[in-house]
Order: C-alpha cells, then sequence, then structure tokens
C-alpha cells in the first residue's frame, strides 16, 4: 500500500514537474536560467526570439552578450550584489539583439537556493517593452513636433527660444527669429489639391532644414508658417544674409511626380535682444515683419523696423 501510494505521489510530482517545465518553455515572456556564476544552463524560445540568439548560442554565456552600452558599469554592479545577497532584483534593460538593434524589457531576477541557503542559479524573467517605449517615445514627439514635415511644434519653439535666449544673455550673443510664409499657398490648394500642397509643404520643410545650421531650430507653427531660430548669432547681417538665401532656396521649383509648383515666400527677421527679450514678444514682431513684406509684393525677407 505504501508502495503503491509513493509511486502515485512520485508520479503526481513527475507531471508537476513536466507541467513547470512545458510552462516555463512555452510562456510569452522571455526566461533564462543560470549557474551562480551568472552562466545560461537553460532559455525558453521566448528569450531566443526576443534576443536573436539560438539556444546553442546562450548557452554557457553570460548574458553580457547583451549589453547595449545603455546602462553602465555600476547599474550592473548594483544589480549582481542584489541577487548575489538572495535578494530579488527588478529593473528596466535596454539589450541588445544579435542583429544589433535594441530592445528594452523589464527583467526580474530572482536567486534560487538550497535547502541550507545555498544559492544554485538564477532565474531571469524578461518582459518585453519594446513596443510601448516605441509608442512613449512616439508620444513624446507628436507633443513636440508636427505630424505632417517632423518640424518642431510651436511648444517645442518657444521652449527652444527660450533656452538658447537664456544662454545668450550669459555669452553675449544675439538670437535671430526668421518668421516665414509661402506666398499664395492656398492657391496651391486650390489649383492642385491638398495630397500636393502637403507634398508641397514636405519639400519646403526639407529645404529649410538644409538651409541652416545644426545649431538652429526649424518649426512649422501653422499651416503654411515656418519659423527659424538662429542660435548664436554674432552679427545681424548673418540672419539676413539667412533671410535672403531662403527666399532664393524656397524659389526654386518643385516637381511631384510630373507636377511642377513654384512658391514663393515672405520673411520677416526679429533679433533678440534689440527687438525684444521674450519668445513670444520676437515671435509676434517677426510675424508682424513678415506682413509687412509680403504686403511690399513678397518673396522677399524684412527686418523687424525697416
Amino acid at each position: 500500500m505504501a508502495d503503491a501510494k509513493r509511486a502515485r505521489n512520485n508520479a503526481m510530482n513527475g507531471a508537476k514537474q513536466d507541467l513547470l517545465a512545458e510552462a516555463l518553455a512555452k510562456v510569452a515572456n522571455a526566461i533564462f536560467i543560470t549557474d551562480p556564476h551568472g552562466r545560461i544552463v537553460w532559455s525558453n524560445s521566448a528569450f531566443w526570439q526576443l534576443s536573436g540568439y539560438s539556444e546553442r548560442e546562450v548557452l554557457g554565456r553570460t548574458p553580457s552578450f547583451l549589453k547595449s552600452g545603455r546602462q553602465d558599469a555600476s547599474y550592473y554592479s548594483e544589480m549582481w550584489n542584489t541577487v548575489r545577497s538572495g535578494k530579488v532584483w527588478r529593473g528596466k534593460l535596454v539589450e541588445r539583439r544579435k542583429d544589433g538593434t535594441l530592445f528594452v524589457v523589464e527583467e526580474t531576477i530572482t536567486p534560487l537556493m538550497d535547502p541550507s541557503g545555498n544559492i544554485t542559479h538564477f532565474i531571469a524573467i524578461q518582459h518585453d517593452l519594446t513596443l510601448r517605449e516605441k509608442e512613449r517615445e512616439r508620444t513624446h514627439f507628436l507633443a513636440y513636433h508636427d505630424s505632417l514635415t517632423g518640424l518642431a511644434n510651436r511648444a517645442f519653439l518657444l521652449k527652444f527660444l527660450e533656452e538658447v535666449i537664456s544662454v545668450a544673455k550669459r555669452e553675449g550673443h544675439m538670437v535671430g527669429v526668421l518668421f516665414l510664409d509661402l506666398d499664395e499657398f492656398k492657391g496651391v490648394n486650390d489649383r492642385l489639391g491638398h495630397r500636393v500642397g502637403d507634398r508641397l509643404l514636405k519639400a519646403v520643410a526639407e529645404r529649410l532644414n538644409s538651409a541652416v545650421r545644426k545649431t538652429d531650430m526649424v518649426a512649422r507653427i501653422g499651416g503654411d508658417e515656418f519659423v527659424i531660430v538662429q542660435a548664436d548669432l554674432e552679427n545681424p547681417e548673418s540672419v539676413q544674409v539667412l533671410g535672403q538665401k531662403l527666399v532664393n532656396r524656397i524659389g526654386q521649383p518643385y516637381n511631384f511626380h510630373g507636377v511642377k509648383v513654384n512658391i514663393k515666400t515672405s520673411v520677416g527677421i526679429a533679433i533678440y535682444p534689440q527687438h525684444g527679450n521674450e519668445p513670444e514678444r520676437l515671435l509676434t514682431l517677426a510675424d508682424r515683419a513678415m506682413y509687412k513684406a509680403k504686403k511690399a509684393g513678397g518673396n522677399g525677407y524684412l527686418l523687424v523696423n525697416q
């Protein structure tokens, strides 16, 4: 009787172990188990899929092959000090796949101990956050950028302008603000449709980006309104040179799959500190100068008070 009961218990325990092994192997979360020295002794298919490495390629290696460089040595030191003391570690890691792309995981590492309290293994469970992180980054991007052109939007522009003015105050530089409005853009939309109009706005954005320095900012703040902030300006002549450059570059013909488009632009220019100290004030003055340039016939630039 005792032998039969023992056999049933062994069978039940064996079935439970088989079920646990199958669950770990097939669970959606990436899992790997290491020995006390951190060498991988087992991993599941979700881990192979997430990392891009095969079972054979990871066996016997420490997880350091996944390092992306986004976490410094102290981060890993704190992690291992925690788990080697017998405690559970939880944290976010940016890892690198075999193909070089990055992925983000929320990882939990749990020490496994024998009856004497000695650590025999570590089990790491990774929850893939890559899609969530990308969505979060995109949400943040859209909060500060124009969805059509990818340029900075008004909120980002004001933030940037405030920062460069603060630096200019300390270092004695000037800041140029150029307000651009396309001449007769509505006519393009009316004649050729909004699809061509959108392509034109994207092409204008590309030309503006290629015309400025990396330290400058190009923003789209309205339908066909753009603003350029020229940081670290040394003299007023430089911003006027840029104004003429923009007029010339925007005025070059566009061709969208056989559809030819010609557009001009009017530019208003304000300079910190001679025309104002506040971002909104400089934008308002540059906007007014732009309208004066447009009333004068367009296709040109005008400095405030000219």
